[in-house]
């Protein structure tokens, strides 16, 4: 037995301490009110909590993705744990350790109709694992089994779902130990296989997801392995930032809005690497994206390997782990001659460039400035080591290709999951992990019109966060989809745009708005250097050409 009675709230508190847990983001309830004060009384872990349950899963998510530490979450059940629900199938699909700690209806009022009931098996799709709690005795173990199933790898949110009663009374259980999984894979053979192909390569290809983000000593196995091969780099939306986009070998971001350019680039290639991700269809453009030929596929998921492209060599196994295991067999090997992967890099991204240039894109249209020229704007303004956190939409889809980064945890951006009103949450998440760099927010108002509220959580938490809004009234990721045209109509899903700054200034925040990019420039400038947050509303033309759209350009480039 435990030395003594505790309350399940001290259990779990406790548990989440021992393993090296320092945040827990919530929105209390009846039902979770033990634990919200357990946590709120003692001082090892900071309790942040935000305004809707729908940010407290995001909050948490961008937490870890900054500071590499997972993050503890709090909701009530039924509606507000269906709220976080968008959280933390984003957390799922991201490889996001989380733990999400709930209070359930008491196993003797099941069916009985008690406030907020719910089956708790609807969550089963949305975490890596469910962990339901069936009895006070239980609950050590099945806290500690939840923890450490969230911080194996492959991660991923875990649920506990804890009846109310039992976070409240005082109760004797067993301690409780749980050792972790370890499954050891032997892939010799397979690495063998792979370097043989590798090794005859003239135009090779790393692509890089976030499997690399992951990867203790990712980024650095990865330029190693780049460097052996004479790699040209591309990343998926989780891979952006494990390579410098300085690099002149970085082609840019796979998906609709990879230019042109790129993409003949790809279409040369002809071995490619696929590091640490599950080439999705969001990051690979609804599988148009050519990386059959010679495709070495490395991923901890079993299941991806073969679902959306048949792989030479399948490897399961870490991706720092595998990029050092291939660049080990490949160190000495004759090579063929091959391209120069920085000329290759750098003339892709020259001629989208160039287009943009062409088509007025660094500049102003009659009713704001373009979007390139804001992301231009704020990269050049902004500090090098700010961390960036983007919202969801058609912005964002500009933001993969126009703003480099240069290190994993400077650019926090969801991945497969794609919704909307993660921007503002985030970079509360990001600045409460690293207090002291520079974090802005890039949002488009549609984006940022879901998740308003957490304005307040900011301001309460006195957290210097710049959010740049991008405002072209309208859902422009629908208005300019091929969809909308396909179905025969030209109508805008647009509406009458508040006051943002207004409504930032009622928040406690300084609002500003802006049209053109040296006030946006100035305004970011006075932004970074107060001590509290600031949005900026910045005008953008709602008929600028998408970013897939403005992707598309014809090229004479071969390779």
């Amino acid at each position: 037995m435990s030395d003594r009675s505790k309350t399940g709230g001290e259990y779990v508190y406790e548990a989440l301490v021992d393993a090296g847990l320092d945040l827990l983001v919530g929105l209390p309830g009846t039902q979770t009110l033990p634990l919200d004060r357990v946590v709120a009384d003692r001082d090892e872990m900071r309790y942040v909590m935000a305004r809707h349950e729908t940010a407290v899963p995001h909050v948490a998510w961008a937490y870890y993705e900054v500071s590499g530490t997972p993050a503890a979450t709090l909701t009530v059940p039924g509606p507000g744990e269906t709220n976080a629900m968008h959280g933390l199938k984003n957390a799922l699909e991201d490889s996001v350790p989380l733990v999400h700690v709930t209070g359930d209806a008491h196993p003797d009022e099941r069916g009985k109709g008690p406030i907020h009931e719910i089956d708790p098996h609807t969550y089963d799709d949305v975490v890596k694992e469910n962990v339901v709690v069936e009895s006070r005795r239980d609950l050590p173990a099945a806290v500690e089994r939840g923890i450490e199933r969230a911080l194996t790898p492959p991660y991923g949110p875990v649920r506990l779902g804890i009846p109310s009663r039992f976070l409240g009374e005082a109760f004797a259980a067993p301690t409780a130990t749980v050792e972790p999984e370890r499954v050891t894979r032997e892939n010799g053979p397979a690495f063998d296989a792979a370097a043989d192909l590798l090794a005859d390569a003239e135009r090779p290809l790393l692509y890089v997801g976030g499997g690399v983000r992951r990867s203790a000593d990712g980024t650095r196995a990865v330029a190693a392995l780049a460097d052996e091969l004479e790699a040209t780099v591309l990343a998926s939306y989780k891979g952006k930032g494990v390579f410098p986009e300085d690099d002149p070998r970085f082609l840019g971001v796979g998906g609709s809005h990879l230019p042109a350019s790129a993409r003949r680039a790809v279409a040369a290639a002809d071995a490619v690497v696929a590091l640490g991700a599950d080439l999705d269809g969001l990051a690979t453009d609804h599988w148009t994206l050519p990386l059959d030929d010679g495709l070495v596929h490395v991923t901890l998921d079993p299941d991806a390997l073969g679902a959306a492209y048949e792989p030479a060599v399948g490897i399961v196994d870490d991706a720092a782990t595998a990029a050092r295991a291939l660049g080990d067999r490949l160190a000495g090997r004759p090579a063929p001659d091959r391209w120069d992967p920085a000329a290759v890099g750098a003339a892709a991204r020259e001629a989208y460039r160039d287009h943009l240039e062409g088509e007025g894109l660094f500049g102003a249209g009659e009713s704001g400035v373009h979007t390139p020229a804001v992301l231009e704007t704020v990269r050049e303004t902004v500090p090098d080591d700010a961390v960036v956190t983007t919202d969801v939409g058609g912005f964002r889809l500009w933001t993969l290709q126009a703003v480099p980064v240069y290190e994993p945890d400077a650019f926090v951006t969801a991945g497969s999951w794609a919704g909307m009103g993660i921007g503002l949450p985030a970079a509360v998440g990001a600045k409460l992990a690293r207090p002291e760099r520079p974090v802005v927010c890039l949002s488009g108002d549609g984006g940022f019109l879901m998740c308003t509220q957490e304005l307040a959580t900011a301001a309460e938490e006195d957290l210097a966060i710049v959010l740049v809004v991008s405002n072209d009234a309208d859902y422009g990721i629908i208005s300019k989809s091929p969809e909308i045209h396909r179905e025969g109509s030209d109508h805008a899903f647009a509406w009458e745009s508040p006051d943002y700054a207004t409504v930032a200034e009622g928040f406690g925040w300084t609002g500003a708005s802006v049209a053109d990019a040296d006030a946006l420039a100035g305004a970011l400038r006075a932004a970074l250097g107060r001590d509290g947050p600031t949005l900026i509303d910045v005008s953008v033309p709602a008929d600028e050409p998408s970013a897939p759209d403005a992707a598309d350009f014809e090229t004479d480039l071969s390779f």
